[in-house]
């Protein structure tokens, strides 16, 4: 994940209140509001065959183009390489906006869907097999040329083809490709892709609404595959996005230009010229803010005076990153957590809004809504999934009736210590201290001897990975907010194959299966809230909510509207300067 913009977290030694207490005072009082809250009544389709209108009129109403730039600080470039099979956390700040995915979006009705990009269509067929691609005419390169069904067809070959987990450092390039059955150029415009089991989440997969870039499209090669003409491309990267890269300079700034002929009028930027430039730390962020010498860049909460000072303010990306807290082996009887009631319990012990408002300052940076990867724009996302309310009666009665000995049934046997397992996240801000403020919510409540582990991310997915070590135990994590949680609901519920799936019971994994096998938009909407709210009850994930991206902005950005989902720099056909 790109933006490393919170406070890196203390050690987890202070109580409770002076927990609450740093934290009011760090991130101040709640902000006035700034940001309309989401309207989650439109339903989200996962194929979409025409612009929604609201891009047409966003057209119609652009701005003259500013000729001058827009300066924008990043908090690192990743590997800086250009192309998504090598791509690293922070590859997509730029890559989205060098290179054009296959299928856009949009916001309609205040949530993220899906749209026509350099596809017209997506169609799929009535065994579910197979994908019908149309290639729109008249796509650009930035070098003039045209973009062709032939370029589409290399790149679904590169990346989904049997010889991509060769070379490809993407994971989803490697797990799709184990399912690919063949891939085929149909005509002048025409690629099919069939698989051996439905996919009905691959437009998701190549859209600029995914949480990777996965879905960008490069200009094909003489070669699937070979290291020289992949290093020769890093060094003059030609893409089909927003913008076309003038110069790099490695470590210090990328300068891209406007893209004259991009394809889709209305979101082509309404600026000349924009800077990418790196700046890791946050005060020298800020200062560049409030000199003007800088236009947007990721700020905590906490700079909010200082960028105000300058004349600037903080808009909030919406549905930014989310809480990812997972029960681990819970099938196995010898834990607590195998018996339904303790994980219900645990859910209702922790008051959430609390944690909102005093360790995250209010709810324009959290909102405690959706229910595991699901948030408000997610594909089958309703309110009767948010997360179980504070109600520590409840969880008391639920922990007594499990036999559990609680504050209120000194009889019950004895829980043992509960081990919370977190780390440093760059993406979810003070992500060990709110494991705390949980589990000083479970000793005052429930009675649990709770401890908190701080340790290290790569360490402990290993672990979770390929040993038992952390079942009984709870995985305090973040991910990244997304459409559509299918590629989640794959891999932790429906495939018992997994070493560490969600949970071993059968109807689950007969359930979730079902649900990934059904193609129709509507159908699967319905289908995966019916089965979110399945799981919601099951409590394997504890929910809290998701995390909005403060985002410092100078006084020469009158105007931006960044995207939901969005943990990168987005909606910059919003952006007008003075």
């Amino acid at each position: 994940m790109a933006n490393k913009w919170f406070k890196r977290s203390r050690a987890i030694t202070v109580s409770a209140l002076t927990l609450l207490l740093l934290f009011t005072l760090a991130c101040g009082s709640a902000a006035a509001p700034g940001t309309t809250a989401t309207d989650t009544s439109a339903s989200t389709p996962s194929v979409s065959t025409a612009v929604p209108q609201a891009m047409a009129e966003a057209g119609e109403a652009m701005a003259e183009v500013n000729p001058g730039r827009l300066t924008w600080l990043m908090t690192g470039f990743g590997n800086e390489r250009f192309d998504p099979a090598y791509s690293s956390s922070s590859s997509h700040d730029y890559g989205r906006l060098i290179h054009a995915h296959l299928i856009s979006s949009d916001v309609v009705g205040g949530r993220r869907v899906i749209t026509p990009g350099i596809l017209t269509d997506w169609e799929l067929s009535s065994d579910g097999l197979t994908w019908t691609l149309t290639v729109r005419d008249g796509v650009k390169w930035h070098d003039g040329t045209d973009l062709t069904a032939e370029d589409v067809y290399w790149n679904l070959q590169r990346l989904l083809g049997p010889q991509a987990d060769t070379f490809s450092q993407s994971s989803k390039s490697n797990a799709m490709s184990k399912v690919i059955d063949r891939i085929e150029l149909t005509g002048p415009d025409r690629v099919s892709v069939t698989s051996q089991a439905p996919i009905p989440d691959f437009p998701i997969n190549y859209s600029e609404a995914e949480s990777s870039w996965f879905g960008v499209i490069l200009p094909k090669r003489a070669t699937l595959h070979d290291v020289a003409e992949e290093e020769a491309y890093d060094r003059n990267p030609i893409g089909a996005g927003l913008m076309k890269l003038t110069e790099h300079i490695p470590v210090d700034s990328m300068t891209l230009e406007r893209f004259d002929d991009y394809y889709d009028e209305d979101k082509r930027v309404n600026f000349k010229e924009m800077v990418l430039r790196l700046v890791p730390e946050e005060a020298t962020r800020v200062a560049a803010l409030r000199a003007g010498e800088a236009d947007v860049g990721p700020v905590t909460l906490g700079a909010r005076n200082q960028v105000e000072a300058g004349n600037g303010r903080l808009i909030f990306g919406q549905e930014g990153v989310l809480f990812f807290v997972r029960h681990k082996g819970c099938w196995n009887t010898q834990f607590p957590c195998s018996d339904i009631r303790v994980r219900q319990a645990l859910a209702y012990a922790i008051d959430k809004n609390l944690m909102r408002d005093t360790l995250y300052g209010g709810p324009e940076v959290m909102q405690v809504k959706g229910f595991w990867a699901v948030t408000p724009s997610t594909i089958g996302y309703g309110p009767e999934l948010d997360p179980y309310p504070f109600d520590p009666d409840k969880a008391r009665q639920l922990l007594a009736e499990a036999g559990y000995k609680t504050p209120t049934n000194p009889e019950g046997k004895d829980f043992g210590k509960l081990v919370i397992n977190t780390w440093v996240s760059i993406s979810m801000p003070v992500m060990p201290e709110s494991a705390q403020l949980a589990a000083e919510f479970w000793k005052k409540e429930l009675g649990i001897d709770v401890e908190v582990r701080v340790g290290d991310k790569v360490a402990l997915s290993d672990a979770d990975r390929t040993t038992d070590d952390l079942h009984g135990q709870i995985v305090w994590g973040d991910d990244e907010a997304r459409l559509d949680g299918s590629s989640h609901l794959r891999g932790s519920y429906s495939n018992p194959e997994r070493r560490n799936p969600a949970h071993r019971d059968p109807e689950l994994f007969a359930l979730t299966q079902e649900t990934l096998a059904v193609f129709d938009p509507v159908e699967q909407e319905k289908a995966l809230n019916a089965t979110y709210r399945r799981l919601r009850d099951e409590a394997y994930y504890l929910s809290l909510g998701y995390i909005n991206i403060p985002w410092g902005v100078g006084p020469r950005v009158l105007s931006w509207e960044p995207l939901p989902l969005a943990l990168y720099p987005s909606g910059l056909h919003t952006i007008t300067l003075k």
